[in-house]
């Protein structure tokens, strides 16, 4: 069964606004806790949530992971027993999300007012409380770092605490809901340190973002080896994300003129290369996340989402889900085609005939993978 491609609305329209900052004063911050089971939102001195420090899906306006209700068992306020944290201002930046794509669509896009400036407060995260619990979340390391922030510049409290002054930005970015141009630039300023500006597409052998060593995680497909397989020998470079360093990852959407990769949170990291990069997903159905469509519009980029009829959901094992390709050999071959049409569009006075000799030249380079 030959690919198709998925079913995309209409290019979403960017918002080229800053987000609000809201300051607040008197605020109590509420970790997590066995007796509430998530963290909460900051309440200000009326115990009413503030919503710029939620987080929110789509188009409404419900928290999609934190508890917005005051503490029943504090029915008078905060007792005695709850502390003043030691600064007299926060900078909140929400929660640090740390499964790879959710830090960089859900966490990163708080951090828009550190683009080019000092934090003016310190920076206070649902997050680790302490340096060497970030260490196993390398990529959330590596881009604080790029953005001038040492874990231990972040500030976490385990137990209650009153904060006597709070800046609260609203983000920049909200899965399936808006984007902010301010996010793009701020991701670009994190990823200009992990190429040079002459390697921009020197690359033309294509790479494919495999999923297939990976012992857990959000989907899959169950046989993508198979498809990984006919690619390699076609002169495809394959490639596990999950062994590459974070600033790898922004080198190799730079260089390459064209990625392909199952859909997932790995193609996001096209935020940080340059613009109108060229990439080719393989989706498990037609319809696409609008989180996918709205880092596809602040990048600028050209992007194939392709499926194929027929694909299976099987057993998810370790995974949230899994699915069966009906024709791996099918789907490797839409997935070369589209590659081939990509880089053939995107140098000038490339054609078919061009785009054949190219293949050619990944058949002759078998054996380099």
């Amino acid at each position: 069964m030959m690919l198709r491609d998925c079913r995309t609305p209409r290019t979403p329209r960017l918002r080229r606004d800053l987000p609000a900052v809201r300051v607040v004063e008197n605020v109590l911050y509420l970790p997590h806790s066995e007796a509430r089971g998530q963290p909460s939102a900051l309440f200000d001195a009326a115990r009413h949530f503030i919503p710029e420090s939620v987080d929110v899906r789509g188009s409404g306006t419900t928290p999609s992971w934190q508890r917005t209700d005051w503490p029943q068992d504090w029915p008078d306020g905060p007792p005695a027993s709850v502390a003043e944290a030691p600064e007299e201002t926060y900078l909140f930046l929400g929660g640090a999300h740390l499964h790879y794509g959710h830090f960089l669509v859900t966490t990163l896009p708080r951090f828009w007012p550190l683009l080019r400036a000092q934090a003016p407060a310190p920076v206070l995260c649902y997050a680790p409380a302490h340096p060497a619990l970030w260490q196993p979340f390398r990529f959330a390391v590596d881009i604080l770092a790029l953005l001038g922030l040492d874990v231990r510049d972040i500030h976490a409290f385990e137990a209650p605490m009153r904060l006597r002054r709070a800046i609260v930005p609203a983000p920049a970015f909200q899965e399936e809901g808006f984007a902010h141009t301010v996010f793009r630039d701020l991701c670009r300023e994190i990823g200009a340190g992990c190429y040079a500006p002459d390697e921009v597409d020197a690359d033309e052998r294509p790479a494919y973002l495999a999923k297939t060593r990976l012992s857990g995680g959000v989907r899959r497909f169950a046989n993508e080896e198979a498809v990984t397989e006919i690619l390699a020998r076609e002169g495809v470079e394959i490639l596990h994300p999950e062994a590459m360093s974070f600033s790898d990852q922004v080198r190799l959407f730079a260089r390459r003129q064209v990625v392909a990769g199952s859909l997932g949170s790995a193609l996001h990291t096209a935020l940080f290369a340059p613009s109108g990069r060229r990439v080719v997903a393989l989706s498990p159905g037609p319809r696409i996340n609008p989180t996918f469509l709205l880092v596809d519009a602040l990048c600028g980029n050209a992007v194939a989402y392709l499926h194929q009829p027929g694909t299976a959901e099987t057993e998810p094992g370790a995974f949230g889900s899994q699915q069966t390709l009906t024709d791996p050999r099918a789907a490797a071959d839409g997935l070369l085609r589209r590659m081939d049409r990509m880089r053939a569009a995107s140098a000038p006075g490339r054609g078919v005939l061009s785009a054949a000799w190219s293949r050619l030249g990944r058949m002759a380079g078998r054996g380099r993978t």
